[in-house]
C-alpha cells in the first residue's frame, strides 16, 4: 500500500465528492471511515476511492465502486450519468473540484416516479 498524504484542500475535494455521491447516486456505501483513512494516508480510501497527490492531476484518480460518477466528474463524461442535466453536472463539477457554488439537489421524487413507470408491466 502506498502512503498518500493529502493537503486540506485535497481532502476537501474528497469530502465534496462523497457528499455529492450521496446526494445523486442510489445505494449505500460505507463512508464512515473516510476521515480515518485520510488521516492514515491510505491511497485507497473507504469503499474504493483511489487518491493521488501528484501535481497536475485530480486528487481522486478512480472510484472502484462507481466508475460512472467518477467519469462524469473528473473525466468530463457528459453521458456517464444520464439523469443529470448538463447544468446540474457542470454545477456538481464546480462544487466538487473547485469548491465553488453549491451542490445541485436531486429531485428524488422525479427519479422514483420514472423508475416506477419503467417497472410497470403492460399487457401484450
Amino acid at each position: 500500500m502506498v502512503e498518500v498524504t493529502l493537503t486540506e484542500q485535497q481532502k476537501d475535494v474528497v469530502r465534496r465528492y462523497v457528499t455529492a455521491w450521496r446526494r445523486w447516486q442510489p445505494g449505500i456505501r460505507g463512508f464512515a471511515s473516510l476521515e480515518d483513512d485520510m488521516a492514515k494516508c491510505y491511497d485507497v480510501l473507504v469503499d474504493g476511492i483511489v487518491v493521488d497527490n501528484q501535481p497536475g492531476g485530480p486528487v481522486i484518480s478512480a472510484d472502484a465502486k462507481d466508475n460512472n460518477f467518477y467519469a462524469a466528474i473528473f473525466g468530463n463524461d457528459d453521458d456517464a450519468i444520464p439523469d443529470m442535466t448538463a447544468d446540474e453536472l457542470e454545477q456538481a463539477r464546480q462544487y466538487i473540484v473547485r469548491g465553488e457554488g453549491t451542490m445541485p439537489v436531486r429531485k428524488w421524487h422525479t427519479v422514483l416516479k420514472a423508475a416506477k413507470a419503467s417497472s410497470v408491466l403492460t399487457p401484450l
